[in-house]
């Protein structure tokens, strides 16, 4: 049997297949791995596995920076996009990907509703090999994308969600009950908070903090729609000045981790503009784990992340979209604390410092969300397995 897995994000579509690698491997079945990373704007990276070829789709980068030219959901849908996309996939990237994935017995993707994920999608169906999705991040309604119905319904053999939460998500949208399966999120497997504590440490001390910081962990909302990209800066530099009083009464510096697709001059530029840019340190690069080991706290604005500082330990805001309130459930649930910048922001913001721990409903609200940690890969490699032999 060989199962081919794609990806074109380099940090967490890898270390949501690799583990599933490693578990297939070890049961004796071929893998493969084809990079789509030079596609948006990063670099296939070095993938130890015994035995595991890595294939570019892509000689070069063909975006030199990723946070240029974005193809999120809101911005995707121009036809002068659109024409573009077509042009490279019959152009050349189709005919490219069949190549590669010739052979498979099971394809694994991480999204089927963005290119070139869409069209894979199609070609795999038309040549009747099955496919598996595996969830690549938290599921919500993104405004003006009809809510987000596309993603989970390109045809996949199985959906593979991380929790119950999800698995009713995609069900309620039409995703086929039968393909969709709670497997958990093979990324997590293996997290043990303990094994970052010293790259936390070292973080702090390369930016010479004396205190665990507040952590901002940014995302690309103007992508998924819910504002333009002056407006994402403005609403983070407003959350910078009404979270000072906080800050400086709790001698606490303001770490920003970004999404690789942000703009880090532009982060620094409206920090600057605050009455405590120089406490602001927006990072070029760090693993996130290793922030999340060294924060006090975090603020989240629509993310994934938040539910990656809960499974750390780190007590979780979350900052108001406006117009659209608090983005998924993590207030609904009271697992994290609303934040709306103004008046009322450092008091609120005082009280997730200070408090110094998770709220006592996380513990259930994490398996509601991440189920299975510790076999999620086994699971999702017991499916793959399962599509071969329904073949």
């Amino acid at each position: 049997m060989i199962v081919t897995f794609v990806f074109s994000n380099p940090r967490h579509h890898v270390e949501l297949m690799l583990p599933v690698a490693r578990e297939l491997g070890r049961r004796g079945t071929t893998c493969r791995v084809v990079s789509l990373a030079e596609l948006r704007g990063f670099r296939t990276p070095a993938i130890d596995l015994p035995g595991v070829v890595v294939h570019r789709a892509i000689p070069g980068q063909v975006r030199k920076n990723p946070s240029a030219g974005g193809g999120g959901p809101g911005q995707g849908g121009s036809r002068l996009r659109r024409g573009a996309q077509a042009a490279v996939w019959y152009g050349g990237l189709g005919l490219r990907l069949r190549w590669l994935l010739r052979g498979s017995d099971a394809v694994v993707i991480p999204n089927d509703a963005v290119f070139p994920y869409r069209e894979l999608a199609a070609a795999l169906r038309a040549q009747r090999i099955p496919f598996a999705l595996l969830q690549e991040g938290i599921r919500f309604p993104l405004p003006g994308i009809a809510g987000d119905q596309a993603y989970g319904r390109g045809g996949a053999a199985a959906l593979c969600t991380w929790g119950e939460a999800s698995a009713a998500h995609f069900r309620a949208q039409g995703t086929p009950p039968h393909t969709v399966h709670v497997t958990g999120n093979p990324r997590f497997d293996d997290l043990a908070p303990s094994a970052w504590k010293a790259r936390g440490q070292e973080l702090l001390r390369r930016h010479g903090l004396e205190r665990e910081p507040l952590v901002y962990l940014s995302n690309p909302i103007d992508d998924q729609g819910f504002c333009s990209t002056r407006d994402k800066l403005a609403l983070f530099e407003r959350f910078v000045a009404s979270a000072a009083p906080a800050l400086e009464t709790s001698g606490r510096d303001l770490v920003v981790k970004l999404h690789p697709r942000e703009d880090v001059a532009a982060f620094r530029a409206a920090a600057a503009r605050t009455p405590i840019g120089a406490r602001v340190h927006v990072l070029d690069d760090a693993p996130l784990f290793a922030v999340l080991a060294a924060a006090r706290a975090a603020v989240v604005v629509a993310s994934t992340a938040g539910l990656e500082a809960l499974l750390m330990g780190v007590p979780l805001g979350v900052l108001a979209v406006p117009g659209h309130g608090f983005v998924f459930d993590y207030v609904a649930r009271d697992a994290a604390v609303g934040l709306d910048p103004g008046p009322e922001l450092a008091p609120r913001l005082r009280e997730l410092l200070d408090r110094g721990q998770v709220r006592p409903v996380v513990a259930d609200y994490l398996e509601l969300h991440l189920a299975h940690r510790g076999s999620a890969a086994a699971r999702v490699a017991d499916l793959l397995v399962g599509l071969r032999r329904a073949v």
